[in-house]
Parts: C-alpha cells; structure tokens; sequence
C-alpha cells in the first residue's frame, strides 16, 4: 500500500482521527474459531431468514430490496416485523453471543496511538480490545452523550460509537427512521462531527461509501465549506472504475488508498502494519527537530 507522506505526517502528529467500519470486524472470528461478523447485506439477509416460511412474499420483496442496497428501508421492515424484542435478541445473537475476538488488524490500529477512534460498529470488539490494551485509560462515548466534546478535550484517548452499541440495544441506529431521529434530537453530536472533519485528517478504514452515515458527513462538510482538506479512505483494489473513483474522490473530498482484497483482505492488515512503522520513524523526527 502507498501511504501518502501527509497522511504519514498528520497521524505522526496525532492530527488525525481513525474511522473504522464493518470490515475491521470482519477479521475477527468467534470463541468456536469459525463464525466472523456480517457485513450489513448478510445481516439483513439472515434478519428476513427470520421471518419464516408464512411471509415468504415479504422475505423475496426483502431481498430485492438488499439486492437494490436500499439497506435502511429493509433493516426497517425486519424490525418492524420481528418487533422490538425480537429484534434486540436478533442483534444479541448476531453481535454478542458468538463472542468475536480481536484480530491482528485491531492491533495494527491500536499501534498507530491515535487519541481519537469513531466507529459506527455496534459490536463491543475493538471496545474490550482498547480496554484491555489502555488499561482503562480509554473512554467509551456514544451519539446520546451529551459530554462527547468534553471527552475529546481530555488528553486520554477516546473511542466514539457514532451508532451506539449492543450494550443498549434500545438506543441503536440501524433503521431509515432511527437515521432521521438521530440527526435531529443529537443535532450536537452530527455538528461535533463536523467540526472534526474541519480541523484533523479522517482515515477511514473498513468503511463503505454506502454507508450513509458516511456520506451525509462527508457531503455536509464538503459543501460547506469552500477549501476543505483531504481525508484518506482505504478502498480493495477494483471496487469502482476510475470514473466513478474520480466522482466520489472530488464529491466527497477524499483520496483512495488502495489495497489487494485478496486472501481476506490480508494486505491490508500488512500496509495497516507498514503505516505503524512509518508513522513512528516521522514521530523520532519530529522529536529530533522538536517539532511538537
């Protein structure tokens, strides 16, 4: 992978905050050392499976919707259906109780020693992981907290749950409505994220550009703003063509690092690793020109 040297030289710095998606928890596997963590397509499938052979109409209609990747209409319609209860221990079963383990990858993040993490994962992995690592130092934040800006003006690092976690199953944002409701009665929270955007680098990592938390940030603060800085986003090696690369590079104000999918995404662990080593040979320069 090919770092770009202003990426290296903001997460040197600590002027960059870490963006983790889905597929930093897909590396992980579960305490029988088979099942991994779903992507939100194969979330929502096994959510409509659900539903049984009485709705097989709706469950057929649920998968031309995923195949349409309208993902937030048909997230809605599973819970609706399932209802409330249901759904929670949906979520139990598919998040917690398999008991995922941290991979080699949540190390090669936790080494880049940035003080500020956001994940829209709802999984408690990379949580326990920093946990144990920081010994406790880590503090764990959600969308609802009112003291998220007071958490990032500490010192200690921070690790934000932009969607909730499986801890509180109720307070979760997965569904088109739970979208809407959010921005609007945490309208705080989506402006701190603005703010973050507009003042460090992002590194997206294991992110979809479908997600649309992802894009409604991005697109806020591109047009909001006049001259913007780039954040960085890794990508495998052939998910669009140029053309369409170009759109959302210029669209969204992002520049793709580019990685082989192959063997699981293997090489991005690796360049994760080699990003880690080069960060640290700029941060012994910075100490030498005492450049803090």
């Amino acid at each position: 992978m090919k770092w770009p040297e202003s990426l290296i030289r903001d997460v040197a710095a600590r002027r960059a905050i870490l963006f983790i998606g889905a597929g930093v928890s897909m590396n992980s596997v579960a305490l029988d050392g088979k099942a991994r963590p779903k992507n939100w397509s194969s979330f929502l499938r096994a959510g409509s499976k659900r539903l049984g052979s009485s709705k097989k109409k709706l469950v057929v209609q649920l998968g031309e919707l995923i195949d349409r990747n309208d993902l937030l209409t048909a997230c809605e319609v599973i819970k609706n259906s399932l209802g409330r209860q249901g759904f929670i221990d949906f979520m139990q079963d598919e998040f917690q109780a398999p008991g995922f383990r941290p991979a080699a990858i949540h190390e090669a993040l936790w080494a880049l020693d940035l003080r500020i993490t956001i994940t829209p994962n709802v999984d408690t992995i990379y949580d326990n992981f920093v946990a144990d690592r920081g010994a406790g130092t880590v503090t764990v934040k959600t969308y609802r907290d009112v003291d998220v800006a007071e958490a990032i003006r500490r010192r200690s690092p921070v690790l934000i749950k932009s969607h909730g976690s499986i801890g509180s199953p109720n307070a979760l944002i997965f569904t088109r409505s739970e979208y809407a409701k959010a921005r609007n009665e945490h309208r705080e929270f989506y402006e701190l994220m603005y703010s973050l955007l507009s003042t460090y680098t992002f590194l997206f990592v294991g992110c979809g550009l479908e997600d649309p938390d992802i894009r409604y940030l991005l697109e806020d603060y591109k047009y909001r703003n006049s001259f913007t800085q780039t954040h960085f986003f890794t990508m495998p090696n052939g998910k669009y063509v140029e053309e369409i690369q170009r759109v959302y590079s210029e669209s969204l104000n992002l520049e793709f690092v580019s990685y082989s999918a192959n063997s699981n995404h293997a090489e991005l662990g690796v360049g994760l690793v080699e990003l880690g080593e080069k960060v640290e040979l700029a941060r012994q320069e910075l100490g030498r020109r005492n450049g803090w």
